[in-house]
């Protein structure tokens, strides 16, 4: 937890440097609009593992904050319930540069804590596959964790709401 929250403070202040830019042919309250950073509220979600007699927690509930910065990017801090029943931090970066009809897809990669097979625990580099779509107010993160060494794979699921 120690790392945690530097990372999230630093999370938070880097992330107005990543403001997207609107091209000058826009209407002025479109620009505004368009520069607005998004923050949404990740409420954790739900796991399916692949090895599913092992019994892992599928109830990953937490608490996280997302700030969109563009179309393309968002970083993300938070903690949440994990699959070995220990809390998990973590901060991440999520770049989607690609549009499948309503979603958006890429990658997330961070660092996350909590998972005693790796790292003994302690802080940890994860990348994980990740799909999005984003309502007015509602959204979800759906990301695959593959199965490699001593993780045992899962896709997750991962609830938000846009509180700004």
């Amino acid at each position: 937890m120690k790392t945690f929250y530097p990372a999230l403070v630093a999370l938070c202040l880097g992330s107005g440097a990543a403001v997207a830019q609107t091209a000058p042919a826009d209407p002025p309250a479109m620009q505004l609009e368009a520069s607005r950073n998004e923050v949404w509220l990740n409420v954790g979600g739900f796991s399916r593992h692949f090895h599913r007699d092992r019994g892992y927690n599928e109830n990953n509930i937490g608490l996280g904050v997302e700030v969109r910065t563009s179309p393309e990017l968002s970083y993300m801090a938070g903690a949440y319930d994990n699959s070995v029943r220990k809390t998990t931090s973590y901060a991440a970066v999520n770049w989607q540069p690609w549009t499948v009809g309503p979603f958006k897809v890429g990658g997330t990669i961070g660092l996350m804590n909590g998972y005693p097979s790796q790292a003994k625990g302690g802080v940890f580099f994860a990348a994980v596959p990740m799909a999005t779509w984003e309502g007015r107010r509602y959204g979800v993160n759906v990301g695959i964790i593959p199965s490699v060494g001593k993780v045992d794979g899962a896709v997750i699921v991962q609830f938000k709401l846009r509180v700004y």
